[in-house]
């Protein structure tokens, strides 16, 4: 995928290039608003209220399966028509749901359920998938002992994989991992401000879920949020990391796959992928073969407002972008 804009007109890195997001452009032609067939509201490209695709669109937009579900729970004092987190249900309809706080499930019985929040207690991705993986703490960056760099707003620390004495020579088989065997069924998101994140996760039908944190990765999100660092990702970018963290450490990385090249994602999160890259043939897309984009299409319409925000604003006077990383 290529940037709108001619190459000498840009002076930072495209985050979005190289990666298998179809073309978005048939968005900027479709003038007009269109009627949701569900509600009658009139909405411009889908309804946030149903979070289906109105007019034109439902015919050609893409469609993207998931290996596991996704829940977002949205406060209510979200504005809908803002959040990125209806672009998971529009575009992985199957496997995507949204609820708005305080009417969610209660998940205590539920099996298989994460909660993607930086608790103290937080698990790694790839500890999910029982990979010896541990976080640097050194001098925990001068926080009090006790403090967890994610619950205080900081820069989180990088994950190592620890190699045990002679393990080499007794490396025990690898897990095979299938869409049914996975170490997580559902996956939770909060969709709110972090003051309002820690008000839901309170809530007794969630507070005891295991708790999952991301690898650091720079967002892209256009929208300001006082007093959140740079890597605290818009919905739609945390759920596309997620689920990138998950498939590489199930099925691995294809070696050909260039789009995480500008997404800047924290180093540690390369050196755990470096080595689960498989070669295999670059167009290969299957739902459980090495990570390929297919789940970029996530982005389809953040990459599309990305450029249009770009458009008419120069990215270095866009507040949100020179926020502390």
């Amino acid at each position: 995928m290529s940037h709108p804009l001619e190459p000498q007109q840009r002076t930072r890195k495209y985050p979005f290039v190289n990666m298998r997001i179809s073309d978005h452009t048939i968005l900027d032609s479709i003038e007009g608003r269109h009627n949701c067939k569900l509600c009658n509201r009139s909405r411009k490209f889908f309804c946030y209220s149903c979070y289906i695709p109105v007019g034109e669109l439902e015919e050609v937009l893409p469609r993207i399966a998931l290996p596991l579900k996704i829940d977002i729970i949205k406060h209510k004092k979200e504005i809908d028509g803002k959040s990125t987190a209806v672009h998971a249900a529009v575009l992985a309809p199957e496997h995507v749901r949204i609820h708005t706080y305080p009417d969610i499930p209660d998940y205590r019985e539920e099996p298989g359920v994460v909660l993607i929040f930086p608790s103290a207690t937080a698990l790694t991705v790839p500890q999910l998938f029982e990979r010896n993986v541990q976080l640097q703490i050194g001098d925990n960056y001068g926080l009090p002992k006790g403090h967890h760099m994610g619950t205080m707003l900081r820069r989180r620390m990088d994950e190592v994989e620890v190699q045990e004495p002679h393990s080499k020579d007794q490396e025990s088989p690898k897990k095979k991992w299938n869409l049914e065997n996975l170490p997580i069924r559902r996956a939770v998101f909060i969709d709110s401000t972090w003051n309002q994140s820690r008000g839901i996760y309170a809530d007794e039908r969630i507070r005891n879920l295991r708790t999952v944190v991301l690898q650091n990765r720079l967002s892209q999100f256009w929208r300001h949020q006082r007093g959140s660092p740079r890597w605290y990702l818009a919905t739609i970018e945390a759920v596309h990391q997620f689920l990138l963290e998950v498939h590489i450490n199930a099925w691995g990385l294809n070696s050909s796959y260039r789009g995480l090249d500008n997404l800047e994602i924290t180093e540690g999160f390369h050196q755990l992928a470096a080595p689960l890259k498989i070669e295999t043939h670059m167009e290969d897309i299957d739902r459980m073969s090495p990570y390929n984009g297919q789940y970029d299409n996530l982005l389809f319409f953040f990459a599309n407002m990305y450029d249009l925000i770009h458009k008419y604003y120069d990215h270095n006077d866009l507040i949100s972008y020179r926020r502390p990383i």
